[in-house]
This record gives C-alpha cells, structure tokens and sequence, in this order.
C-alpha cells in the first residue's frame, strides 16, 4: 500500500492556480401533482358535504345532491392538470457554479432545468445556483449555517450537489512529492464523516426532496494516462461517497467518470481542470438520465405497493 504515485509532472498544474473539481424532493414528480389533485378534489368533496348536509335547506340539499352526482360522473382529473412550478436548488464547488463554461449558461444547471420544464405537469421551473469554487465539504457545512442557504434548502423540490473534489485535491497539493495511497485512504475517511454530516445537514432544512450528488471525473487522464494509480484514486473516492449515500434515503449517485475517459472530444476547460460547455453538457445529461432511472424506480416501487394492497 505504499506504492508511490509518480506525478510530480501534475505540479505545474497545481502551481497555475486553484484547483477546484466537481464532488462526487420532492417526491416522484407525478406523484407529487396526484397527490395535490386529490388533496383538491377532497376538499371540494369536504365542502360540498358540510353545504349540503347541515346549513342549508331539504331544496338546497337536493340541488347540492344533483350537482354532487353530475361531479361524480365527471372524467376523473389526470396527473397532468395541476400545473405546478418546480424550484430547483444546486449546491457545491465550482461544478457546480458552472467554472469553465464559455457560454456563461451555468454548467450542467440548464440542461437539468429544461427536463423539468419539458414535462406537462409542470408550469415554471426555478433555480438556485448556490455553487462556490474552490469549496470542500468543511465550507459546506458553514454555508449550511447561513440562512440564505438554509431557506433556498427548504423551498427546493430536488437538490443537486457537488462536492469532494476540493477534499482529493487538497492531498494532492500538500504532498505532491510523496504522495501514497494511505495519503488519500486517511483522507477518505474523513471526507466519509463530513460528507455524512452535510447530507445530515441539509436534511434538517429539506427532509423529503431527493438530493443527486454528482461524482468526480480524473481531469489529468488525457495528459498523464501513463499513471492509471490516479483514476484509482478516483475511483476510491467515489466509492466513499456511493457507501455515505446508503446510509441515506432518497438520495441518488451520479457517476461521471467514465464520461472523461477514452474520448476524442475535448471536455475541458483551458484550465485543462474544469469541464466545458461540451463536457457540462455531457454531465447534464448523464443527471437527467439519472433523474429519469431514479422516477421510474420510484413510480415501480408505489406500483408494488399498490398491488399488494
């Protein structure tokens, strides 16, 4: 396990600037406007009840009674009737913020917002960029202190983050000279308790919606694929936060790595560090796919549920 890591030739790029990496609800959308249409129509069941049965009349009983029958008879309202506004809340490091995408359009965020908005259900999609680079999960757990942050957390139905990346960096740029793999396990470990605090965290403000948090990629692959040690490394690290996420409910791993090894387009920034647009658009997608396997294991799950009743 002492196996050195020879990548003193990443150090330049260390020394160009701050390094920052991207880290590692609501319920089902459709279930959500159902259960609102039927918290609707039971109202309306509700008062028509107490109007027709104990303030009024034998004649206005019996005109309630038709108008309730002539409802009755009505098509039942499906899911996509109550039309909705959805907020979106993203929160993390410099993925998050979008660092390294020309276009200034927010990164990944625009992509995740246009899936939302592409369903019928929903009337308005909102979102709330709370990304900061150069953020580890030690300044996450101070910003999840700031009210700002903790009033977006409450009024958001899905979460998404990023974060990690700054903690694997920080090894790498305090022991460059002699990095090892106990470095970055030691590291883990205590990335493993913040991360599981932060989640504890934004729990507090948001106990239902479901929260994604993206993983990390190895951003020196192309330059130094001669060094396989470091995508282990990453690999490591992912793995770290996958086994954090069990222990929480409601909450979906979003792999990436995979999207920045072996390809011929070029997916980052000048930087060499950040995505650009072409790599956030490649992340956006791989959530939306994510979002979208997350749903239908959820609406099969209610479905089971169902049938055993």
């Amino acid at each position: 396990m002492n196996k050195k890591l020879t990548i003193v030739g990443l150090v330049g790029l260390f020394i160009v600037g701050t390094i920052s990496m991207p880290g590692c609800s609501a319920q089902n959308s459709s279930s959500i406007v159902l259960e609102k249409v039927k918290e609707r129509r039971e109202s309306q069941e509700e008062k028509e009840f107490f109007e027709g049965g104990f303030f009024f009349n034998k004649e206005d009983q019996a005109e309630n009674k038709q108008k309730q029958t002539i409802l009755e008879e009505k098509q039942e309202v499906s899911d996509d009737f109550f039309d909705r506004s959805f907020q979106l809340v993203f929160f993390g490091d410099s993925l998050t913020q979008g660092v390294g995408d020309s276009t200034g359009k927010g990164g990944f965020t625009p992509f995740v917002k246009e899936h939302y908005l592409s369903k019928s259900y929903i009337d308005e999609v909102s979102i709330t960029n709370l990304g900061v680079r150069g953020n580890r999960t030690n300044h996450l757990l101070k910003r999840l202190k700031q009210p700002e942050v903790q009033e977006s957390l409450k009024s958001a139905d899905v979460i998404f983050m990023t974060v990690g990346g700054n903690d694997l960096m920080k090894v790498i740029r305090e022991n460059f000279l002699d990095l090892n793999f106990e470095l970055f396990e030691r590291e883990q470990e205590e990335y493993a308790e913040r991360l599981e605090t932060v989640i504890s965290e934004v729990r507090k403000n948001n106990p239902d919606s479901t929260i994604y948090i993206v993983g990390l990629f190895n951003p020196f692959y192309e330059f130094f694929k001669e060094i396989p040690e470091m995508n282990e490394v990453v690999t490591n690290w992912n793995e770290t936060t996958i086994s954090v996420l069990e222990n929480h409910p409601k909450t979906v791993f979003v792999p990436i790595q995979d999207l920045f090894i072996d390809t011929d387009v070029n997916l980052l920034d000048d930087d060499q560090f950040h995505p650009n647009e072409k790599g956030y658009q490649l992340i956006g997608t791989e959530i939306v796919n994510q979002v979208i396997e997350y749903n239908e294991e959820v609406l099969t799950d209610e479905n089971v549920l169902q049938e055993r009743e």
